[in-house]
């Protein structure tokens, strides 16, 4: 048996979180989505989101135990219990996933099963859990193999930010696929250091449907790329942010003129920031009214420095300032002013209005 390294990261199944310590780490999927815009659902109603996704999701999940009980104890265990989030409340939903677990097991002949739900994270940004990493058998190689459900039938076509990139759900889905496993095994190599990885594969189990696919890998620099990305959290959700996402072949749809690369934003982020700065310019115009009329008050009532618990008030005396007039030094005397002129670096400034 090879030995893998144990991540520091925990995985909170319940939450679906990862922390490292008192840090959040976010998985994979989310910045797929953001940053590349593969695997991208249309919104979806309320009972869609509350109901079906859900309780598709809980299927998958039966099959993901099924496989991991097969691989660890040889069990065929095919009923599953999974509690499952429908609506406001939970329920404890029985699946029989045999067909799934059959077809699986046919997919490993010719492989070892090494690891289940293996963690793997670059310990900073990012961490996510392999479903299986296999050994093949004629070769000793490592491979590591994610496991869907998905309806291929609905799974959308998108990708890159457009929405009709792919011409066949299946290749859609592979290409979100390739991005996966590859980051995966950047990590896995990362954390591995002697093993490569070999092979990535996918097993597509849908009920007495299945296919095993031979995913093909980015090339590690694009992979890196992408795990650079950074993230803010606003009101709890992240919102992923690339300096220059037309390495990934994605466009700003920019006026020609302009050859600033912006970071894709989601568009809520643009509402809220919008939102944010009309309430700055509310509030401070607020402000000088109030302090208008604050020092009116003060000023009637003799009062030089106020403290109300909350805030302190303090009229300063009047005051003469002595300034220096630069500009007339330098045009007076050039040189002399050259003499006493101190360059300094200074950080280029953000600006938002």
């Amino acid at each position: 048996m090879i030995p893998f390294k144990q991540s520091p990261v925990i995985f909170d199944e319940g939450a679906h979180r990862y922390r490292l310590g008192e840090k959040r780490l976010l998985g994979i999927t989310g910045l797929i989505h953001s940053i590349l815009g593969l695997g991208v659902y249309p919104e979806a109603d309320p009972y869609v989101k509350d109901f079906l996704i859900p309780k598709a999701g809980s299927r998958g999940t039966a099959i993901h135990h099924a496989i991991q009980t097969y691989d660890q104890l040889g069990v065929r265990q095919t009923i599953q219990t999974v509690n499952t989030r429908q609506g406001d409340h939970y329920e404890v939903m029985e699946w029989d996933v045999s067909r799934e677990l059959d077809n699986y097991i046919r997919h490993l002949n010719g492989f070892i099963p090494l690891a289940n739900e293996l963690t793997v994270s670059d310990n900073d940004k990012y961490a996510s859990q392999i479903d299986n990493v296999w050994q093949r058998v004629s070769t000793n190689g490592i491979w590591l193999v994610d496991t869907k459900s998905n309806n291929l039938d609905r799974y959308p076509l998108c990708g890159y930010f457009n929405p009709a990139y792919f011409n066949n759900r299946e290749d859609a889905l592979k290409e979100y696929l390739s991005w996966q496993l590859s980051v995966y095994a950047e990590l896995f190599e990362a954390e591995n250091p002697g093993i490569k990885v070999e092979g990535l594969a996918c097993n597509w189990l849908r009920q007495d449907r299945a296919a095993f696919w031979v995913i093909q890998r980015k090339p590690s620099e694009l992979v890196r790329e992408l795990l650079s990305t950074e993230y803010i959290f606003i009101d709890g959700n992240p919102v992923y942010l690339h300096h220059d996402p037309s390495v990934f072949g994605i466009t700003p749809n920019l006026p020609a003129t302009n050859n600033e690369i912006l970071p894709v934003v989601p568009q809520n982020v643009i509402s809220y920031i919008a939102g944010l700065l009309a309430l700055e310019k509310d509030t401070k115009a607020k402000l000088e009214d109030a302090k208008t009329a604050l020092r009116m008050a003060m000023e009637q009532h003799g009062i030089k420095s106020w403290d109300s618990g909350q805030f302190k008030a303090t009229i300063a005396a009047d005051s003469t300032r002595a300034t220096f007039d630069s500009a007339r030094l330098k045009k007076d005397h050039p040189d002399l002013y050259e003499q006493y002129i101190i360059n300094k670096p200074t950080k280029g400034g953000f600006t938002l209005k």
